[in-house]
C-alpha cells in the first residue's frame, strides 16, 4: 500500500514504528497532533500500535500493586470506548451514504 506524500516524515510507517518502540508516549502525542492529516487505514494502525506500546511503557514505570492494575484497567476501558465510538461513527457514515 502506498503512503501519501503529504504526511510528515515521522508519521510514515517505519519512522513512526521506530519512534513508538523507543518512546511510545511521544508517538501517541504526535498521533493526536497529526490525527486529521492521516488516512483512516494509517490512522488506526498507528493508534493501535502506539496505545499498546504506551501501555507497556506506563506499566514498566509504575510501581507494582494496585495503582498499576487500576491504571491498566482504566486505559483498556478507554481504548475500548474510543474504538466503539470510532466504529459506530463509521457505520453511521456508511449508512448515511447508502
Amino acid at each position: 500500500m502506498d503512503e501519501p506524500k503529504n504526511i510528515p516524515f515521522l508519521m510514515r510507517r517505519v519512522p513512526f514504528f521506530i519512534l513508538a518502540a523507543l518512546v511510545a508516549p511521544v508517538a501517541l502525542v504526535l498521533l493526536v497532533i497529526y490525527w486529521r492529516d492521516l488516512d483512516d487505514d494509517l490512522r488506526f494502525g498507528h493508534l493501535i500500535f502506539s496505545v499498546i506500546l504506551s501501555l507497556f511503557f506506563v506499566v514498566d514505570l509504575l510501581p507494582r500493586g494496585m495503582t498499576q492494575t487500576v491504571l491498566l484497567a482504566f486505559t483498556i476501558t478507554c481504548v475500548w470506548f474510543i474504538t466503539y465510538i470510532v466504529f459506530r461513527g463509521k457505520k453511521r457514515a456508511r449508512h448515511n451514504n447508502d
